[in-house]
């Protein structure tokens, strides 16, 4: 057998039927297997259409594994040469599973992932994993999906394991998932470790699948619990390399060849949440040979926020600025929806960065 699918389910049986229709129109079952582990989920979680098809192998332990575990039970009572990762809240497109398991034929790719789409706007959600020491963007998350820089097999630091395979032998030689990294980071430990042992990680980019992510219901995945694995993996790995700065200088590098600044210099705010905004703005301010006026502060309440008012978030007294501003922010997409702003503004060339590497002139954000 060449394919064992794992899908690791613990809630949210709405998202599970999506996920195995897809697979079932890709995968081919006379040389597959599709795995369902089902763990701390009432059995009427699953329809009973899908434990009477035999197309399916559940293994159901009424005990919430966490994703390491379930996947590692999967990958146990798996057959199939290549282990290919399926998230239940995970919807797949046609031949997702042969393309990254080609990308694995290279004898230095260790893991490949998808292409992951945002269910809702058809964008990039993940196509690789970077560092800024102790914070994990996903470069260019938020860009069409054809977006220029992200056209192209990407070999990134880490990569998303909600679509992704490797080989069955390598990941038990790798011992699998830490069992430790109970609430994320298990897919960055693990393309860490590939690295240390010669092996890159890919993106492959005709590689798509669209991904809710955290769609489980009552698992105990929660916001503290990640903090805490966050610190049992940084113990691990004190010294990740950071390379968000090549990202960056890509980014600059492509937006200087679509705009020319009328001037250089210009206002800058961080408002984002990370706690190294200087390695950001000291990179791109330099990239782009801005000249900076003068710094200012006015961190935003949580991560990643999708839309912010900004009328109302950063003081009048700064929107009247006669000198272009460029805002540093967690997502570029926080700024959609500020018509009446952009129209304040229209007379400059604001300019907008975000935690991962987005860069972008004010206007041009819809």
């Amino acid at each position: 057998m060449k394919y064992s699918v794992i899908v690791p389910f613990h809630s949210n049986s709405n998202y599970l039927t999506i996920c195995l229709a897809a697979l079932s129109k890709s995968i081919d079952p006379d040389d597959s297997e599709i795995i369902i582990v089902d763990n701390n989920a009432d059995g009427s979680q699953i329809d009973k259409e899908i434990w009477n098809d035999k197309r399916y192998n559940i293994i159901s332990v009424q005990e919430n594994l966490m994703y390491p575990r379930a996947i590692n039970l999967g990958a146990a009572n798996a057959n199939g040469e290549c282990l290919i990762f399926c998230d239940a809240d995970t919807y797949v497109t046609a031949d997702f599973h042969l393309l990254l398991s080609r990308a694995l034929d290279k004898e230095d790719v260790g893991y490949a992932s998808a292409k992951l789409l945002n269910m809702q706007t058809n964008n990039i959600q993940d196509f690789g994993i970077t560092s800024s020491y102790y914070n994990f963007p996903h470069p260019f998350a938020g860009r069409p999906q054809n977006f220029e820089l992200v056209s192209k097999d990407h070999y990134p630091l880490a990569a998303c394991a909600a679509c992704s395979a490797i080989k069955r032998d390598l990941f038990m030689k790798m011992g699998g998932f830490d069992l430790e990294l109970v609430q994320s980071y298990s897919d960055i430990d693990l393309c860490l470790r590939l690295s240390a042992s010669g092996y890159k990680t890919v993106c492959v980019v005709g590689a798509k699948a669209y991904h809710h992510g955290a769609s489980t219901i009552g698992s105990g995945m929660i916001a503290d619990l990640k903090e805490d694995t966050k610190g049992v993996f940084l113990s691990k790995h004190p010294h990740v390399p950071v390379l968000i700065q090549n990202y960056l200088e890509i980014a600059c590098n492509y937006f200087l060849e679509l705009n020319r600044l009328r001037v250089k210099d210009y206002f800058i705010i961080n408002c984002s949440t990370i706690g190294n905004p200087a390695l950001y703005l000291d990179a791109v301010s330099t990239a782009l040979e801005i000249k900076e006026t003068m710094r200012y502060n006015k961190p935003y309440s949580y991560r990643d926020a999708q839309q912010i008012d900004f009328l109302n978030f950063i003081p009048h007294t700064i929107r009247n600025y006669r000198v272009p501003i460029l805002y540093f922010v967690d997502s570029f997409l926080s700024f959609r929806e500020n018509s009446l702003w952009k129209v304040c503004r229209a007379d400059f060339d604001d300019i907008v960065v975000d935690r991962h590497a987005n860069i972008e002139l004010l206007r041009n954000i819809n």
